[in-house]
């Protein structure tokens, strides 16, 4: 009853904070904030064509595309993951903190990191920190949970539980052949952020874009440290951020079936580390500079005789250098450096022998490896080969979807012993029927079976990792209903998605304590999730220039341990989940100025496996409200935006002992010519 109660009042929350939104609009002309054309009723049907993809999914898909990034009021990509259902963040707070991804509570590593169609690596942790991608950069992002009926893709992208794919901004040069954007990007507590990109059309066959990016911040915002009856005002030092990013595309089209992508991407940043929250010790001397670079091509191609080839290849290199002063180290400072490696290949084949059946074959080679300047060292390296046999049955009723994907790792090490080798089949399976011919109702089930092999650290990581991990298998159950309709002029557009669904990992890798200065990661836990995910998006058609965008998402959680009947937390909520979340933003696009106001929430969470009330974070409620508009000048397109962000300035943490900042604000400032 209480877990009922903490829903309604989530829910309460985020519904009331709609009715206040503020009417009173200052006035403007006419112009859409993306692109500065003027407004039709028919730019509706965009975001009917959007939901219909999510509504005919055989598994869970949600998307979110330029125009929607803008209408919800999103500020980052970790931002426009809160709007998903299903998802957990991790934020480590302020400007360029760290973001990673849990979806359906299989934890950050069972999530695939898609950008421009090449999945994202990081042998040595598994995560993939989401604060490197600019949102100013991103025409869309989606999330497949399981797999659907996008079966051309490469053997690695369907060997996770969930697949996040992030598509970056391509060139339109329907008007002209060379553009220039510039943005400039300011807020609080020191945060400035310039972005300048180029498109150029040189021919028919070959176009190229270059965007450069800065940001800085001190994030020296204010908050409450609170331990008991001792109640004190502090401020988050040492948490300084400068980070640079750089990317170059190349997009040539040999023909009118074929299309070659290329692209070089550079990221670097220098930032302090604040640590955790201790009560008496606010100092940190920690700092990290991490530089990421890869370079990667994607070809695809269409031949008459009904097959299609797909070929990607990329190659990575990512140093991250962790830096730390004290007594406790020898020389009174720590200098440890890490360097990954990655040459990745792919081909897929895709075979339409009619118009209802399809049928993929897809392989993948991977080979990681990790040097590093600590004394344990042993120069770990990977061989992945991973192949996908898919076969596709659609008609305009029934989409049924199976792939068999087969995996090989081959572990080695330059010093010393390596991991074991692992081998292993995973189906899948996927189904989608509309039952009634005239409608747009359909029911969806699918089923995965699936693992994750252990990251480098797990296996070598010095007094802790161990060689003979067994993977971490995961096993997904879903089922769904989903509902898309035009009602009337005034509401165009509907769409409804309710999944329920069942998830059991087993041979969960958890560090376990061998003695008090020792840990060893070991194959123990157990979990068992439960779990419902909702959406509704729709659309008011108030006036001709008027329009009305409500989007919202739930998400309850029965995530448990069931690892040892014997010990205390047995059944207990897995650290880091909440029971229920929810978000949801209502738009007002209209002829002077649109707003979005916005809310996102969760319900009590425990940071570790016992659920006792010492362990208990509190849940909360964080508003925001935006405020954005285009115009045009002769050749020029302005775009403006303002955003507050913790509209409430409610303290809260989402990783214990990381306070998130309290209010703030951002204002931007683009022109596009």
């Amino acid at each position: 009853m209480k877990g009922n109660n903490q829903a309604y009042k989530l829910w309460l929350c985020l519904l009331c904070s709609f009715i206040l939104l503020p009417l009173e609009i200052q006035a403007q002309e006419k112009g859409d904030s993306i692109t500065g054309k003027v407004h039709k009723i028919d730019e509706v049907t965009v975001t009917a064509e959007r939901t219909k993809q999510q509504v005919k999914s055989s598994s869970p898909f949600q998307q979110l595309n330029k125009k929607q990034l803008q209408q919800q009021g999103i500020t980052d990509i970790a931002d426009a993951l809160r709007r998903f259902s299903g998802v957990n963040i991790k934020d480590y707070g302020g400007a360029g903190g760290m973001k990673t991804i849990s979806v359906r509570s299989l934890g950050a590593k069972h999530t695939a990191v898609v950008y421009d169609g090449v999945t994202l690596s990081d042998c040595q942790s598994g995560q993939i920190d989401l604060s490197r991608f600019s949102i100013d950069n991103i025409q869309q992002i989606s999330l497949t949970i399981g797999d659907n009926e996008d079966i051309f893709v490469p053997a690695r992208t369907v060997a996770s539980a969930a697949a996040l794919k992030l598509q970056s901004i391509s060139p339109d040069f329907s008007n002209k052949k060379n553009y220039l954007t510039g943005q400039i990007k300011t807020g609080s507590f020191g945060m400035i952020n310039p972005l300048i990109r180029y498109e150029q059309k040189f021919n028919e066959k070959i176009s190229a874009s270059t965007t450069g990016e800065f940001m800085r911040a001190d994030n020296l915002y204010p908050f409450t440290l609170v331990n008991g009856d001792y109640v004190s005002k502090e401020k988050r030092y040492n948490n300084n951020i400068q980070t640079y990013r750089g990317e170059l595309n190349l997009y040539i089209s040999p023909n009118n079936r074929s299309t070659l992508n290329g692209k070089i991407y550079y990221y670097d940043t220098n930032q302090q580390l604040p640590g955790a929250v201790i009560l008496y010790n606010a100092k940190s001397r920690e700092k990290l500079r991490e530089r990421n670079f890869f370079s990667q091509v994607h070809y695809r191609t269409y031949w008459e005789n009904n097959l299609s080839l797909l070929i990607n290849g990329k190659f990575n290199w990512s140093q991250s250098h962790y830096h730390d002063e004290g007594g406790k180290y020898p020389g009174g400072e720590l200098n440890d450096r890490y360097f990954q490696r990655e040459y990745y290949t792919s081909g897929a084949l895709l075979y339409t022998p009619t118009s209802h059946w399809s049928m993929v074959y897809a392989t993948d080679y991977i080979y990681n490896n990790l040097n590093a300047n600590t004394p344990n060292n042993t120069s770990p390296y990977r061989h992945s080969i991973l192949q996908t046999a898919t076969l596709r049955y659609q008609t305009d009723n029934i989409t049924a979807v199976a792939i068999l994907l087969g995996s090989i790792y081959l572990n080695g090490a330059k010093e010393g012993n390596g991991a074991e080798n692992r081998r292993k089949l995973s189906p899948s399976f996927s189904f989608s029927w509309k039952p009634c011919t005239d409608g747009q109702l359909y029911l969806r089930a699918s089923y995965k079976d699936i693992f994750r092999v252990a990251t480098f650290s797990e296996n070598y990581f010095d007094r802790m990792g161990s060689r003979d991990l067994r993977p971490e298998k995961a096993q997904q159950y879903n089922i769904g209903i989903t509902y898309q309709n035009n009602f009337t002029s005034w509401l165009p557009a509907i769409s409804l998605t309710l999944d329920g669904y069942y998830n059991k990992v087993k041979d969960k890798i958890v560090a376990m304590p061998y003695n008090m200065f020792i840990w060893n990661m070991v194959n123990l836990g157990k979990v068992e999730i439960w779990g419902v995910d909702a959406n509704i998006n729709t659309t008011f058609q108030l006036a001709k220039h008027y329009s009305l965008l409500l989007t919202g998402n739930y998400t309850y959680q029965y995530a448990v341990d069931k690892t040892d009947p014997e010990v205390v937390y047995y059944k207990h909520q897995i650290a880091y989940t909440p029971r229920h979340s929810a978000g949801a933003s209502l738009a007002l696009e209209n002829l002077f100025i649109n707003a979005s106001l916005h809310a996102t929430g969760v319900s009590k969470r425990y940071i570790a496996s016992e659920n006792r009330p010492s362990n208990e974070m509190d849940g909360y409620i964080e508003y925001g409200l935006s405020l954005y508009r285009s115009f045009k000048i002769k050749k020029f397109t302005y775009n403006l935006r303002g955003d507050i962000i913790n509209l409430g300035n409610k303290q809260y943490d989402i990783v214990k002992s990381y306070p998130m900042p309290g209010r703030s604000y951002k204002l931007t400032c683009s022109i596009h010519f």
